[in-house]
């Protein structure tokens, strides 16, 4: 027990956003009694272990260390390992979608209480949603039932997670994924809800911001460079997403030169931020890359402008080849752009 009860309290106080000294007051105890408890150098009494359970909202057996996480460790790296083999097939993009929900559908209800394998199944459920969605693919229109019997199941499961789990990015990560799925269910009061409990930024009151600061304060400059180092690679892939977001719709729904207009502006802001190469994450900048091209190369055929398409292509794949990228990469942005064109069977 001693091996493990002191980092679980930590773990569980930080879930909680307590200090030291808020959750010594919750107990009645002092704080360097939690300060101890945290370190091992000694333990709770006995007493004080219900209370404690409570107050970081866990089982006594999580607090103590009995929820097998040595075999949830296990788990999920097998069903993490089967899932990658899942999405490596040849398989077209629905059915994997399909198929790799309907697996976790299984191991979740084989191993209830592994919330990093639910979180899994609820994303992927809602990946899959799209590919449902009769507004957009339409990919499954006689499977429909099968495909709500899998909605509510990730659904139930996700709010399960939501409900127990003491991890708040996965409960973040979770009410993401749920609200995905009823968007493409049409539930929008229900999608409306999940989004209305997770962080925004419109207070501006980021907890990366003012970490920073804090590092700055307690440790000075040359130690704060490296938390700036590490949240700007997730700066990146913040605003990346959301520029994808809005290229993506610009190019499926908006006019030709409008559409062109705003997803140029949002290239030339990934391209601007990615000039300094330690700030982002490589993989991810090919893929938005890639995906900024495809949305231009959406507009330009929906509009009829064949030869202006091939035209688009080719410039993108010119300014690809100049970039400061290993050729492994290059030829990776180019494989993601082809396999996006097969995919939608828009172009030949």
């Amino acid at each position: 027990m001693g091996q493990t009860i002191g980092n679980n309290i930590k773990t569980f106080r930080k879930n909680k956003g307590f200090t030291q000294e808020e959750l010594a007051d919750l107990l009645n105890v002092t704080p360097q009694a939690v300060s101890k408890w945290e370190s091992e150098n000694s333990l709770p009494d006995t007493s004080m272990l219900i209370p404690l359970a409570q107050v970081l909202g866990v089982s006594t057996d999580a607090l103590l260390g009995y929820d097998s996480l040595s075999e949830n460790e296990e788990i999920i790296a097998r069903v993490k390992e089967t899932v990658g083999g899942m999405k490596n097939s040849d398989e077209g993009r629905a059915g994997k979608a399909l198929r790799i929900s309907e697996y976790l559908a299984t191991e979740t209800t084989l191993n209830p209480g592994c919330f990093e394998i639910i979180k899994d199944y609820v994303q992927e459920t809602a990946n899959l949603s799209m590919y449902a969605d009769p507004a957009l693919e339409n990919c499954f229109p006689d499977d429909q039932e099968k495909i709500n019997k899998l909605y509510k199941d990730a659904i139930r499961k996700g709010a399960y997670l939501i409900g127990h789990c003491n991890d708040r990015e996965l409960i973040e990560k979770t009410h993401f994924a749920v609200a995905w799925i009823y968007i493409h269910m049409k539930d929008f009061d229900n999608a409306r809800a999940h989004i209305d409990v997770l962080p925004s930024i419109k207070t501006g009151a980021i907890a990366e911001k003012i970490a920073m600061e804090l590092t700055f304060f307690e440790s000075g400059f040359e130690k704060m460079k490296g938390d700036i180092a590490d949240y700007s690679v997730m700066l990146f892939e913040t605003v990346a997403s959301s520029l994808n977001t809005i290229a993506q719709n610009y190019g499926w729904w908006g006019e030709k030169d409008e559409a062109l207009e705003v997803i140029r502006w949002c290239e030339d802001i990934v391209k601007a931020y990615a000039s300094r190469k330690d700030t982002v994450d490589m993989n991810h900048y090919m893929r938005i890359r890639r995906s900024l091209a495809f949305f231009k190369l959406v507009a330009v055929k929906r509009s009829g402008d064949d030869e202006g398409a091939i035209k688009l292509y080719n410039e993108f794949e010119q300014e690809i080849n100049m970039e400061d990228l290993t050729d492994e990469q290059k030829q990776t942005v180019m494989d993601l752009l082809n396999n996006d064109i097969a995919h939608y069977g828009k172009y030949s």
